[in-house]
């Protein structure tokens, strides 16, 4: 009974999850390396932990380190569940958040599959893209082990179903009311998941508002954003003002993002990842070095946070040319990474140059794409709205594989479907311009 489902799919769907299926094992082996799967030791791994021995809301920078609105309300909660279970960082519990790490990125793939598909891009391309993602260990280790803790994979999955019913809506002669609702009420979760990615689903909501619907429905979709993002967001802001007396409703890591990215230093480094390191171990508490203590000097998280808020402030004041130029730096750094990025996940070699060399050329591929088809199909409006303002906040702060992996994905599936319809028009024109020839072949 239980291959009952996969017998109703078709061909190119049982191919898919196949694919799919495949890829989510090798991630898993991947995390482990041969042995059993070792915490990654994040902020968000350390409230995690902090939630399932205690249950506090606490401890980002090791125990003591007191209350924290450094991640997101959602982020550490399948690691305190899983650390619940099985025991923080116990090696059952690394395995359990592999999986679902490596799960959350199939879904994702399943449904930039699904999007290609109502975009009509060709069946060889899509799976092909499938087949890429899937099988090619481009960022493998990024997706299993930074994913175990942090939102990316699951703010991928959301970001790319909205997408999806988006694009789906756009083709509909009618879009119904209810259908407004779920796509608000996704979009308002975003917000509170990844307010960046939250950030883009909500412009691309309003785009989609704005080219297709009446007016009379332009409330359904704010109203289910707001509603879902202003609960959520508020029982936050109520929780850290009376644990940090600030109501904060996302996060409070703004300042530290910044001045770790916008200093002197990083305008004409002569190694940017050594420089990069270099400001990491000086400011960022993680370390339990300098950041530190510093922090503790400081009285605190918050107002560590709200001091590098004012340094950086006088900085950009002070260079407002530098900040510009930083600023454009990190925005081309998110679409085209930086060899020096795959440093953070080892030693640079061939494996890490051929990673590099793969994202860049399907990124250049991606954004080709999305150029050329926004002109002349509205659905890829959508998409390039979504590439565009993900990268937004990004703009301010040092990208990484991390941060960038929002499009990844997508940016994948864009450049095996352009080269798909680029195949498919090229073969259409030789066959209307000799029509003789496929005659023969034909025979």
């Amino acid at each position: 009974m239980s291959t009952v489902w996969l017998k109703c799919l078709s061909y190119e769907a049982r191919v898919v999850v196949a694919l799919l299926a495949c890829g989510a094992g090798l991630r898993v082996m991947w995390a482990a390396e041969g042995q059993n799967p070792v915490p990654y030791f994040s902020e968000s791994y350390r409230v995690g932990a902090a939630l399932a021995q205690t249950g506090r809301f606490a401890d980002p920078f090791g125990v003591g380190t007191g209350a924290t609105a450094h991640v997101g309300m959602l982020t550490p909660l399948p690691s305190a569940a899983a650390y619940w279970l099985f025991g923080a960082g116990s090696p059952t519990a690394e395995l359990a958040l592999s999986i679902w790490a490596a799960g959350l990125v199939s879904l994702g793939l399943w449904l930039c599959w699904r999007l290609a598909h109502v975009l009509e891009i060709p069946p060889p391309a899509r799976l092909a893209a499938v087949a890429f993602v899937a099988l090619v260990p481009l960022q493998f280790k990024m997706e299993v082990r930074e994913g175990r803790n942090w939102e990316v994979n699951l703010a991928v999955v959301l970001l790319v179903w909205i997408l999806l019913r988006i694009v789906t809506a756009d083709r509909a002669q009618t879009v119904t009311s209810r259908d407004l609702l779920i796509t608000g009420a996704i979009g308002g979760l975003l917000f509170i998941v990844s307010p960046p990615a939250g950030l883009a689903a909500i412009a691309v909501i309003g785009i989609f508002q704005l080219l297709r619907l009446p007016v009379r429905q332009w409330w359904i979709a704010p109203a289910a954003i707001c509603l879902v993002a202003g609960s959520l967001g508020g029982f936050w802001a109520a929780r850290n003002q009376a644990a940090l007396g600030e109501p904060i409703a996302l996060r409070d890591n703004l300042g530290l993002e910044l001045d770790l990215a916008n200093y002197s230093g990083a305008v004409h480094p002569a190694d940017p990842r050594a420089a990069f390191f270099a400001r990491l171990f000086e400011i960022h508490p993680i370390h339990r070095e300098a950041g530190l203590d510093a922090m503790r000097a400081a009285g605190g998280e918050l107002p560590y946070y709200h001091k590098l808020s004012a340094e950086v402030g006088t900085w950009v004041r002070t260079h407002p040319l530098d900040f510009l130029l930083l600023s454009a730096r990190h925005f081309a750094q998110f679409y085209l990474p930086p060899l020096w990025f795959w440093y953070t996940y080892g030693h640079l070699g061939l494996v890490a140059r051929l990673q590099h060399f793969l994202v860049l050329l399907s990124s250049v591929g991606g954004i080709c794409t999305l150029a050329y088809m926004a002109w002349r199909r509205r659905a890829y409006v959508y998409l390039l709205t979504a590439t565009l303002m993900c990268s937004a906040p990004y703009v301010f702060v040092q990208p990484t594989l991390r941060y960038r992996y929002l499009i990844s994905s997508l940016l994948i599936f864009l450049a095996f479907g352009g080269a798909g319809l680029l195949m498919h028009r090229v073969v259409k024109r030789r066959s209307s311009r000799y029509p003789a020839a496929n005659v023969l072949e034909k025979t």
